[in-house]
């Protein structure tokens, strides 16, 4: 029915203050007909008074006219003084009735008072509202425009998501290449090392029989580095932090070592070409609480850290600066990896949920309730859109990062510390709190062998085992210092206890050659074949 806004706030506005003049019209009219009365009251007080005043003249008037002799009826004296009763009765009572109605004024004026002020406040009420609809109007219309362009967009999100998949697929696709290329790289450095097609030693001994572990799991497959070592001596050895090591990663180039600890320091090493040589690069500071787990992104220029301060963080290596701050758990986060992508990032946390954020867009991380404590997550190279975590409650579970929901479900038989993925084979490590460790092939969802020796112990929820570069072997320490090195084929074991205190973790450097463990007592130690 209105032209536009204006001739419909105008409308609204004259409405409002037309109840409330006729408001202050209806509640106004008793006070009238009371100053009315008041007023006539008055007058007759005024009127009572005079008589009064000229009756006591003729009550003093007989007295006079005695005392010079002149006589006075008695009767009339009479008459008049009960006339004069009469009037001083009518006069108390129109006192009282004055001010009782002075009391009504009052009353009356003081509800005024208030009405005239609610009357005000009304109005500027009236003002708020209609600030508040031209904001909303505004808002309103900016929505409009955003559905408008979204809504064209629509096609252009498909076709991008689409790409995201043929991209995914192509990633899959060059997997192997890339083996092959890590796998020249490597031969060149042995040669320039002096290292030439020496092999590494067989196992001798053992403990646990996995014969048959080459049927379940099929042939070694080509792209496997025959040169893999198997770290049977350490080289080195590096107080890596003040208090206790929690965390250690190599980065995807090899060119990096990264350490965490309960000093709430992440730490970055410079790995030399020869393998042998390790310095320090750097130390990032800002997080609040001890680092539980690291990984670099593919490009190897930034860094994610899981802290027990309730949040992951994300550094630059180029200028040593906290780019993500990741908060939003309940409790202490136990782990934090990249998706394949690297624009988003998976939070495993002791609240029970994992969180998907997403670094582009900044916007509020989608939860998934996980019902279990989670001790650490997988997700990235190879496996598209699902992330796995591991729980206290002994599942593996297997999400759909697109809809959050857990798909899959794996029980195990005791509670899961660490997970590690080998994407070429699709194979799943699992580390458990009953002293074993658990290989797991994701295309049958089952478990496939159990890994354990005399001696193994896991001691902690956040124990880290590993998969070497080809999965030819598998790494863990147990809690007395010991180092244990499986090979998957056949399941022989070799230990070696060179700590002296819980070994939380362990990597092997993306070629092969170098392998890494950490203490909790501050050391990191550097092992070759």
């Amino acid at each position: 029915q209105f032209k536009n806004r204006a001739e419909y706030m105008d409308a609204l506005s004259g409405q409002i203050l037309q109840r409330l003049r006729l408001r202050t019209q209806r509640e106004t009219r008793g006070y009238k007909e009371l100053i009315a009365a008041y007023g006539y009251l008055e007058s007759q007080l005024e009127q009572s008074r005079k008589k009064i005043s000229w009756l006591e003249y003729e009550k003093e008037k007989p007295k006079k006219d005695t005392e010079n002799g002149s006589e006075v009826e008695d009767t009339a004296l009479k008459a008049k003084l009960e006339e004069l009763k009469v009037i001083q009765y009518e006069l108390n009572d129109a006192i009282k009735k004055k001010a009782e109605y002075a009391d009504k004024v009052c009353s009356q004026a003081d509800a005024l008072k208030k009405m005239e002020e609610d009357l005000g406040l009304s109005q500027t009420r009236c003002n708020e509202l209609e600030t508040l609809n031209k904001a909303l109007q505004e808002k309103l219309t900016t929505a409009e425009e955003i559905v408008t362009v979204l809504s064209r967009t629509s096609e252009t999100q498909q076709v991008l998501e689409h790409k995201m998949k043929e991209a995914e697929d192509l990633n899959n696709e060059t997997s192997v290449s890339k083996k092959l290329l890590q796998l020249t790289r490597l031969k060149e450095l042995q040669e320039s090392v002096g290292i030439g097609n020496k092999k590494v030693p067989p196992l001798k001994g053992g403990v646990g029989d996995m014969s048959g572990a080459n049927e379940k799991l099929g042939a070694t497959p080509s792209f496997v580095d025959d040169v893999v070592i198997y770290p049977a001596t350490p080289f080195d050895s590096l107080e890596a932090h003040d208090v206790e090591v929690s965390a250690l990663c190599f980065s995807p180039d090899g060119n990096y070592l990264a350490t965490g600890g309960g000093d709430k320091m992440v730490k970055v090493w410079n790995v030399k070409q020869d393998l042998r040589t390790v310095d320090s690069r750097c130390t990032l500071s800002g997080s609040g609480g001890s680092i539980m787990s690291l990984q670099f992104d593919q490009s190897s220029g930034v860094i994610l850290a899981a802290s027990q301060d309730n949040t992951a963080r994300i550094w630059g290596l180029q200028d040593q600066r906290t780019k993500h701050t990741l908060s939003g758990h309940s409790n202490k986060v136990l782990a934090a990896k990249f998706l394949e992508d690297n624009y988003k990032v998976v939070t495993g946390s002791h609240d029970s949920t994992l969180k998907l954020w997403d670094l582009q867009r900044g916007m509020n991380p989608k939860t998934f309730l996980a019902i279990s404590r989670c001790n650490d997550v997988i997700a990235g190279r190879g496996m598209g859109s699902t992330i796995i975590s591991g729980h206290l409650d002994q599942k593996v579970r297997l999400w759909d990062a697109r809809s959050g929901n857990a798909n899959e479900e794996i029980m195990l038989e005791g509670k899961i510390t660490s997970l590690d993925h080998l994407p070429e084979r699709q194979l799943l490590l699992a580390c458990c709190r009953d002293n074993t460790i658990r290989l797991i092939d994701l295309r049958q969802k089952s478990v496939v062998n159990t890994f354990t020796a005399e001696g193994f112990n896991v001691s902690l929820d956040w124990s880290r085992a590993c998969f070497s570069p080809e999965g030819k072997y598998i790494a863990a320490g147990s809690h007395d210092g010991t180092v244990f090195v499986w090979e998957v084929a056949t399941g022989k074991v070799r230990s070696k206890k060179e700590h002296s205190s819980v070994v939380v973790s362990c990597s092997w450097h993306p070629l092969g050659q170098l392998f890494a463990s950490a203490e909790r007592s501050k050391r990191v130690t550097l092992w070759s074949h």
